[in-house]
């Protein structure tokens, strides 16, 4: 289940299932070229971007997935604690008992073909991109009008909490180009290359041109960046943190994603039918032990479907914790024969490090998980099939709820696997109609007790990103927010300017 909460925060040193989300500027001298190896010349305003096995064309585990991040924008954005924050929304007011919002539409905003987007134009698109991004709950849609040029009224059928939250889907014009708001846009057809959108409302970026240049292993682009032939490794792994904190070229930019590492449950399969064996599994593990011994302390211990950040999760809300006795108390069962079952992973260090560290926890209690290895094609085909115990994978939960409920909602098409049950499923509609902030809240809690009592999936650990930028760029880090948000404030530094000119 693709679609990425914690704090993210901003460090400095003198030195995927359910969706990989992801993200180049005119050069003002010369630019350096695709695949990292500078020109004699390099630009200032061109930002060179390394990234590792990805593919131009994939829309799962590609470039396609990185370049929205900087091509396209929201009516509203979430913050880490789901609260909606203004986008190409200026404001809204939530009218009608609750079932309407009405959106006043930022002024002067245009395509990057030059075109105008005003409330008209939202309320031809939104219908076609809110059907795609909400799945079944787009039946809670009655209307979309535009009363007038700055004014957008989106009405549902009840009342319904996601009626902001759907205000984060991204606005896209159709067809075979991708043209969106944001302040940079696609080159031609190929999503290897960004340029900078000179008409853009917020003013045009101080960098020109962005390019990726695609690496077989995290650690070629990383050497790459060392040898300051790119400008920036988008995605830094654990194994190579350590050594990149001592650099005094790079700046290191660590944030929490808003997906968990989970290990999802068949409670189809035999071994796993039991919501009581499945609370013991989930008992049985030290999540801050597989932090530090399988992410490298690159990771934040979970604590149920909800990040601890949403503003609606209370101080004392139910949580699975590390309890063996319990678990060996919940197997009571098993006690005269072991319990065994199978957990797919891909090969995938990170994942395959995940599973060996919850195999050994298990044991401790008893429990045999035999690992096998797939590729995560194969994974997704056997879990639609219902052809699986369990199986390592990331889940995204945040920030705002709208989108795990897409993600467990027995019926929902981004739930391939149809895990949950009908317990969780009564749960996440609570929360999905719930008329008031207290209610809401009552509602959360409610869902993670429900995640509790018949649990789909065992939540492990928040997944933690690190960006490298070198220093030759001024990088504005937004507290609780990945630094690619503020992109389009880059700039190169001084230092590199005058040596430019010299």
């Amino acid at each position: 289940m693709h679609h990425g909460g914690g704090r993210r925060r901003a460090t400095q040193t003198s030195p995927h299932w359910f969706a990989v989300l992801a993200a180049t500027l005119a050069a003002t001298i010369a630019c350096r070229s695709p695949r990292g190896t500078p020109s004699t010349a390099a630009s200032d305003a061109t930002l060179t971007i390394g990234v590792a096995q990805l593919s131009p064309s994939s829309p799962i585990a590609g470039l396609r997935q990185l370049s929205p991040l900087l091509v396209l924008e929201s009516l509203a954005r979430a913050g880490d604690d789901g609260r909606m924050q203004p986008a190409l929304a200026a404001s809204w007011t939530i009218e009608n008992g609750g079932r309407s919002v009405v959106i006043t539409i930022k002024p002067h905003v245009k395509f990057q073909d030059g075109s105008p987007f005003d409330a008209g134009v939202a309320a031809t698109l939104l219908p076609d991109i809110l059907r795609s991004f909400m799945g079944p709950l787009f039946d809670d849609v009655e209307s979309i009008t535009a009363p007038s040029s700055d004014k957008l009224v989106i009405q549902f059928r009840r009342t319904s909490s996601f009626l902001t939250e759907a205000m984060e889907v991204t606005i896209r014009k159709p067809g075979p180009t991708m043209i969106g708001t944001g302040p940079f846009r696609v080159e031609g057809s190929s999503t290897m290359e960004l340029r900078a959108n000179k008409e853009y409302y917020g003013g045009p970026p101080p960098i020109d041109r962005i390019v990726f240049s695609n690496y077989q292993s995290v650690r070629a682009a990383w050497a790459e960046l060392l040898r300051d032939r790119i400008d920036m490794l988008y995605e830094v792994g654990p194994d190579a943190l350590d050594s990149m904190k001592n650099s005094s070229t790079v700046s290191l930019f660590t944030y929490t994603r808003h997906y968990q590492h989970v290990i999802v449950f068949n409670p189809r399969s035999k071994a796993l039918q039991s919501a009581s064996v499945r609370r013991a599994l989930s008992y049985a593990v030290d999540r801050p032990a597989l932090v530090h011994n399988a992410l490298r302390d690159h990771g934040i211990a979970s604590t149920g479907p909800v990040s601890p950040r949403h503003w609606a999760v209370s101080a004392n809300a139910p949580h699975f914790e590390y309890d063996p006795q319990r678990a060996a108390g919940l197997l009571g069962e098993y006690r005269n024969r072991r319990l065994r079952f199978t957990c797919l992973v891909s090969p995938d260090s990170i994942e395959e490090r995940i599973a060996l560290e919850v195999k050994q926890q298990l044991a401790g209690v008893g429990v045999e998980m035999m690992v096998e290895e797939a590729d995560r094609e194969s994974i997704q085909r056997r879990a639609g099939a219902g052809d699986f115990e369990a199986a390592v994978a990331q889940s995204i939960s945040g920030p705002t709820l709208i989108r795990p409920y897409l993600v467990w909602y027995t019926s929902s098409p981004v739930n391939y696997g149809h895990f949950g049950s009908a317990i969780t499923d009564a749960a996440l509609d609570r929360v999905r109609y719930a008329d008031s902030e207290d209610s809401y809240r009552r509602a959360v809690t409610g869902m993670q007790q429900a995640f509790m009592d018949d649990p789909p999936a065992m939540f492990l650990a928040w997944s933690v990103g690190t960006r490298a930028v070198s220093k030759r760029f001024e990088v504005q880090a937004e507290e609780g927010r990945d630094v690619l948000g503020t992109m389009r404030l880059w700039k190169p530094t001084t230092a590199r300017q005058q040596a430019s000119r010299n």
